[in-house]
């Protein structure tokens, strides 16, 4: 019931915020009528500037801050009016406040065209999307190759935004203001079992200064199939050789300590509720719980502070591959927060067999990744850099229906 609570109040605060933020103009004209679709449908169960800080800082937990406004669709583009088409989605947690809050304002935009998109973690919004339960999947990891070769070759990934995963803790007897540093040793170690109490030497060699309690650490992770595991299990792979062979990573994973939760929402949930806990959630929503958001030791060694800034310079520099499916974690350069990720939304490049459906799809996620994304910005993700958020758009372009071209991008 508190996981329930907690996701509704996360809902409605990105609703509010996005509300007052996005002011957006109902198109004018309707154009093609909708069809009845013979896919079966069910409905699926549901980051501030920083620098590098030589040493722990009493300083409140950053908000978000401000970035460059991205510019709203070329021309004088706006979405058909289509009318009496519903789209059901699921996956991720990481991006749902955001999506839900895309869902509300878009409605304003589209009234006919209702979408859903159920929260449930990555790993069943893939299983949903290749089972045909749904006409888009989201996910914060990738579809493995196999998986696509043999269930879902028609695939296509569409990143939306980019978001930070932040270890987060409560330790209320730390002094007002206080914020730790981790290392990636110490957060392996943590994870891996062999730190087990708050005043270890690692952590305090991370800490200078701040008196640390002597108290158990109780390690909370991900119970479900999660694209949020993903990309903390592969940072964790890429900086300890003994997880890499011995845990590895993955949507799930045998986790050496600790007790699960389900969902963000679930794990930022136990950590509020039990003293000495830490956990690994989306920026959002430990922002969203009042938990402290640390400063996390880079490849460079610089201990670096999740905003805008240090997200974008994590995904900078990293070549993307033609089908848009890669990591950022661990990346270099001095200002890097090193445990970010991409999400993406999976939609089908020719198997869609509704030309209206697929219509209001592509126009839905071209619309989010224009006029949408000022609602990225202030709930707390990053937009994605131009280069790869140009190419997402090109995405839509591939989806056909019986080999028609259902979306064409406005030229720039």
């Amino acid at each position: 019931m508190r996981q329930q609570v907690i996701r509704a109040v996360s809902v409605l605060v990105a609703l509010v915020i996005v509300a007052s933020a996005l002011a957006v103009s109902a198109p004018t004209q309707a154009q093609t009528q909708p069809t009845a679709t013979p896919r079966p449908q069910v409905t699926p169960t549901p980051r501030p500037r920083a620098t590098p800080t030589p040493r722990p800082r009493r300083t409140p937990t950053p908000r978000p801050q401000a970035a460059t406004p991205t510019p709203a669709p070329r021309g004088d583009w706006r979405p058909r009016q289509l009318s009496g088409i519903s789209l059901q989605g699921s996956g991720a947690t990481f991006p749902n406040p955001l999506y839900q809050a895309w869902i509300s304002v878009y409605k304003n935009v589209v009234p006919g065209v209702t979408i859903s998109y159920q929260s449930v973690g990555s790993g069943q919004g893939q299983r949903d999307f290749i089972r045909y339960l749904t006409d888009f999947g989201g996910t914060d990891s990738v579809v493995p190759d196999e998986r696509i070769r043999a269930e879902a070759p028609d695939t296509l990934h569409v990143p939306t935004v980019i978001g930070a995963v932040v270890p987060t803790y409560n330790l209320p007897s730390l002094p007002a203001g206080t914020t730790l540093r981790f290392s990636a040793d110490t957060l392996s170690g943590i994870y891996l079992g062999e730190i087990t109490r708050w005043n270890d030497p690692r952590i305090a060699a991370d800490n200078p200064g701040v008196a640390l309690p002597d108290l158990p650490i109780t390690v909370v992770y991900r119970s479900d199939s999660s694209g949020t595991t993903s990309i903390w299990t592969d940072y964790l792979s890429k900086v300890n050789e003994r997880w890499r062979t011995t845990v590895g990573t993955g949507t799930t994973v045998r986790w050496p300590v600790g007790i699960g939760a389900p969902g963000n929402a679930g794990v930022a949930g136990t950590v509020v509720r039990t003293e000495g806990a830490i956990g690994y959630v989306e920026q959002a929503f430990a922002i969203g719980n009042r938990l402290p958001v640390p400063a996390v030791r880079n490849r460079a060694g610089n201990y670096v502070l999740p905003s805008p800034d240090t997200v974008s310079a994590a995904a900078a520099g990293v070549p993307i591959p033609d089908d848009l499916r890669y990591s950022i974690t661990n990346p270099d350069g001095p200002n890097s927060y090193p445990i970010a990720g991409l999400t993406w939304i999976l939609i089908r490049e020719q198997t869609y067999t509704d030309v209206p459906k697929a219509q209001a799809l592509t126009d839905f996620l071209y619309w989010a990744l224009t006029e949408g994304q000022g609602a990225a910005i202030r709930l707390g993700y990053v937009q994605l850099p131009t280069e790869l958020r140009i190419r997402a758009m090109r995405q839509l372009n591939k989806v056909r229906v019986s080999g028609q071209q259902v979306f064409t991008e406005p030229p720039r």
